[in-house]
């Protein structure tokens, strides 16, 4: 995987939108539960030839349960059916069944039309297709990224012998990766409740998948053949979950509910408390809930860069970037939206040896994912702030062409390829970008 009611504004908010929308979705990105989610995928991957790169999982911000997977090898989940899971099984287990769609190729059954659009155009738009940039700050998320994709609200509707297969090899997926298959079911029976006690009809788990009732038979089946699946739960696993239980909790609820359900009694309240106190607008006491966790946990990544992100929505940057840092330092695996925050916190400063260090982390993030349009954005800034203005029109390009603005970014190649050295990297970059738009901008202007 190489990623809320509308939270607050997120410091960054990507909005790109493909075909005639039919449905509009909300696209986050957080590093905690990607990362949580890729270690998650690493098990239930162990028998499969497949690797945690070649599954792109996308989190959808919704208050529908469901998810589903489209062409591509792509999962999209709502984050409402994370928050309805008892723990991390019930999650595993849900990413187990629509891993076994993709295995059983079941998602090229589907209309060519719906093919096409989530084959080629999802995995474009979603990770690099980003228009307007706000300048707001919502923070906190472990930068989170939206954005809002336009996409068929009919997705994918399997058939009861595709469903029971997928099931099945849900099944047998949960046992090979040591994880207690029971709780595919567990789940199910939880969210037939749900469904029948409200007016969810169209748009939850029902509208993609069969009822639940019947699903539950058909893994009730598949346990009795796998006698050996019954294993211990995994305690820092389950650990990991709850705290991100409780912070999409305190995104997407308002903060009267989040006090309610998150009593302070332990540190998934804290975090929950932390989150809805921030979105609240009552950063003393974010800060000090985020400062007792860190006190008890020091080498959570997370605590500190929503900390950091508190500090840098009240302008005290040296406080944010010690805190960015301090998180990049704890985290398992390099980041670009973490690179990518402590590079704006350092731009920030208007300080010229830290705007210079900036340029690093920028350069770093965009290493890391190329397609971030965001950190395109911000280098630019960082060289114009440096005067380098051939390189901050070279990265300007570089945006303008992810975000789709071909003539834009066509026009600031060529400045930029005048004023850069010739037959460096970024000389034939800017040279291949005028390459691949020359044709296309001179189409249009004719």
């Amino acid at each position: 995987m190489n990623r809320v009611k509308a939270l607050f504004i997120l410091n960054i908010i990507l909005f790109f939108t493909f075909i005639v929308p039919i449905k509009a979705i909300e696209v986050i990105r957080d590093t905690e539960l990607e990362e949580f989610t890729d270690d998650v995928l690493e098990k239930l991957l162990i028998s499969s030839n497949l690797e945690t790169e070649d599954i792109n999982v996308y989190f959808i911000n919704s208050d529908q349960v469901n998810a589903f997977v489209t062409g591509g090898n792509n999962i999209f989940i709502n984050t409402e059916l994370i928050i309805k899971a008892e723990d991390y099984r019930e999650y595993a287990a849900v990413i187990a069944h629509e891993l076994a769609h993709i295995l059983g190729g079941h998602i090229f059954r589907t209309s060519e039309e719906l093919a096409n659009i989530s084959s080629k155009a999802m995995p474009i738009y979603l990770l690099g297709i980003i228009g307007l940039i706000t300048g707001a700050s919502e923070a906190g998320f472990a930068g989170v990224m939206v954005g809002q994709a336009a996409v068929s609200d009919t997705f994918t509707y399997y058939s009861r012998t595709q469903e029971a297969a997928a099931d099945q090899k849900a099944v047998s997926i949960l046992c090979n990766s040591m994880i207690d298959a029971s709780y595919l079911s567990s789940f199910l029976e939880r969210l037939e409740t749900i469904t029948s006690n409200t007016q969810i009809k169209s748009e939850n788990y029902r509208s993609t998948h069969p009822l639940p009732s019947d699903r539950i038979s058909w893994i009730q089946l598949a346990l009795k053949n796998n006698e050996r699946c019954n294993h211990e739960i995994d305690k820092e696993l389950e650990k990991r979950f709850k705290l991100i239980k409780a912070k999409l909790f305190g995104f997407t609820h308002s903060y009267d509910e989040t006090k309610a359900v998150y009593n302070l009694n332990n540190n998934q309240d804290l975090y929950a408390n932390a989150v809805s106190s921030y979105l609240n607008g009552e950063h003393d006491q974010s800060t000090k809930h985020l400062k007792k966790l860190i006190k008890e946990n020091n080498e959570n990544p997370f605590f500190k860069e929503l900390i950091g992100e508190i500090y840098f929505v009240n302008q005290k940057y040296n406080e944010a970037i010690y805190f960015q840092t301090a998180a990049i330092d704890n985290l398992n695996n390099e980041n670009d939206i973490y690179m990518m925050m402590l590079g704006n916190y350092l731009l920030s400063t208007e300080d010229h040896e830290k705007v210079r260090e900036s340029i690093h982390y920028l350069k770093k993030s965009l290493h890391l994912n190329s397609k971030n349009s965001y950190s395109w954005y911000l280098l630019a800034k960082a060289y114009a702030f440096m005067d380098d203005i051939s390189f901050a029109n070279y990265a300007t390009a570089e945006r303008y062409f992810l975000i789709g603005e071909r003539s834009l970014s066509y026009d600031f190649a060529l400045k930029a390829i005048k004023g850069i050295e010739e037959n460096s990297p970024e000389w034939y970059r800017a040279y291949d970008l005028i390459e691949i738009l020359k044709k296309e901008v001179s189409t249009n202007t004719n």
